[in-house]
């Protein structure tokens, strides 16, 4: 898990003697023109999208979008909660281009922050049975931080903040830019109009792979909710694309809103990173022990690792673990299998680790990014060290050998959920090593989400025609291996469905 330094601004909003301190004008005009000292909370709905953020189709495209039937944000300024309702929908058989985890119909989502603590209501399934006990919330430490930032950089949540945190305003471009700091460490600066709309916000959270990530939020369209002026339409971009894109409906201030966090979330520790493993053939093994998977493979006098995923913690727990069982050699390659955000989350550690990147062609500029961003939030080992990387590039194939042992790589085409996806081929032991095409369900025979099956169609094309005989697929999700007959049932091949 990323460490990050957990805050609440709920203890700094004492709203007597933070309203009777001197500030700008720009932030006084605002704070009367939003009700700010008199909305305690509020509630707004709205529609639109959101978009999948570190799933692009190509490293170079915006996020992919899904649409949003319902948005509805409810807050309280006064304890800093903020408790988010969305309900997504995909309605054809296929995901937009690009990534995220494969829905069909509708996904009921609740996210919630208060204070320090952040989890996850879990919607039951629609098929639950009647009078069944609702799941337990889940504990989400990792998004306390933009949660938080997200219910400050609110139009009033802006003010309120402003206002405590002993903000700085000077003239811009189109109002004034106020600024100020919460946390000790995280900047915010937005601007204010010359009606006294709050405009756009600017923020920094930090992500493992873009370092010092922007997130900025733009308002406009400002209108006359039932006495609340508030923003008819929200943007906001992460990394440079958007990732919000809602048209609000109704706003309402000061509804009720009393957000306790749960006992279990309260007590919450996070496990510490567990990396497991299982021997697939001699000096190849297969690591396991979170959400995502990696793979382990001896030469003759290296390693080569496939994947550092999630975060930092996690990949240098897989390197250490690749040398634990392969000892006396260094790690001389990572591959990357694809550039998706949850896959590619440790790979700066990789770089510290001082290993080459072999990725696809297309990801080269992306890593050459990545290598260089700025980590001043969360310092990583790399931002220390700053070794320079070493990448080496794939096209359609490459083979990495020893003479003995051969590791085949393989672009995977006609495949829409990412442009430069590399499946691992090891023809001694048939085994193909692939994230994301194919996710064997939990129960061997069980169906695969609709949406999911093009893409186990794309892989089981791949395989057939580069003619590769494989008889086990270790996936780097789920619980277990596959094989092609289930692939080739899960793909519906031959099946009129």
């Amino acid at each position: 898990m990323r460490k990050i330094t957990i805050f609440a601004i709920a203890g700094l909003l004492a709203f007597a003697s933070v309203y009777a301190a001197p500030q700008g004008n720009a932030v006084q005009t605002a704070a009367t023109t939003l009700g700010a000292a008199n909305i305690k909370t509020l509630q707004f709905t709205g529609s639109g999208r959101n978009f999948s953020v570190g799933q692009n189709y190509a490293p170079n495209e915006a996020w992919p979008p899904v649409p949003v039937k319902n948005y509805t944000a409810l807050i309280n300024y006064d304890t800093a909660s903020m408790r988010l309702e969305l309900l997504r929908e995909v309605t054809g058989p296929t995901m937009p281009r690009g990534g995220g985890a494969p829905i069909s119909g509708e996904q009921r989502q609740i996210q919630v922050v208060s204070g320090n603590y952040a989890w996850n209501v879990p919607v039951p399934p629609a098929n639950a049975p009647a009078g069944a006990a609702a799941p337990p919330a889940a504990a989400a430490p990792d998004a306390q931080l933009e949660r938080m930032l997200a219910l400050w950089a609110t139009p009033q949540g802006f003010v309120k903040a402003a206002m405590a945190n002993n903000a700085t305003t000077r003239s811009a471009k189109g109002g004034t830019e106020v600024s100020f700091t919460v946390g000790g460490k995280y900047k915010m600066i937005g601007t204010i109009n010359a009606q006294g709309q709050v405009e756009k916000v600017q923020t920094w959270i930090d992500h493992p792979i873009v370092g010092d990530m922007p997130v900025e939020t733009t308002y406009s369209g400002y209108k006359d909710f039932g006495g609340v002026q508030f923003p008819s339409h929200i943007v906001q971009t992460q990394d440079g694309y958007p990732s919000l894109d809602i048209t609000i409906s109704a706003v309402t201030a000061n509804p009720q809103v009393n957000i306790t966090v749960p006992d279990n979330v309260r007590s919450f520790t996070p496990p510490a990173v567990r990396v497991d493993s299982k021997q697939m053939g001699e000096g190849v093994y297969y690591l396991t022990g979170g959400s995502h998977h990696s793979l382990a493979i001896a030469m003759k006098d290296h390693i080569v690792v496939v994947d550092t995923p999630n975060n930092e913690a996690r990949a240098i727990a897989v390197l250490a673990k690749a040398k634990e069982l392969i000892p006396g050699k260094p790690i001389r390659y990572v591959v990357t299998s694809h550039h998706h955000w949850d896959h590619l989350g440790g790979i700066r550690a990789a770089m510290d680790e001082g290993a080459t990147i072999v990725t696809h062609q297309s990801n080269k500029a992306f890593l050459e990014r990545v290598a260089k961003t700025p980590h001043t939030i969360v310092p990583d080992r790399l931002a220390s060290s700053k070794k320079p990387v070493k990448i080496e590039t794939v096209g359609d194939k490459r083979v990495l050998t020893d003479g003995t042992r051969t590791i085949e790589l393989y672009l995977l085409k006609g495949y829409e959920h990412t442009g430069d996806m590399l499946v691992i081929y090891l023809p001694k032991e048939k085994l193909l090593a692939e994230p994301d095409a194919f996710t064997p369900p939990p129960q061997p025979g069980g169906p695969l989400v609709r949406t999911a099956i093009p893409y186990a169609k794309a892989l089981y094309d791949n395989v057939q025609r580069l003619k590769l005989d494989v008889q086990v697929i270790a996936p780097f999700h789920g619980n277990r291996t596959g094989d092609m007959a289930e692939l080739a049932k899960a793909a519906q091949v031959g099946s009129s469905n």
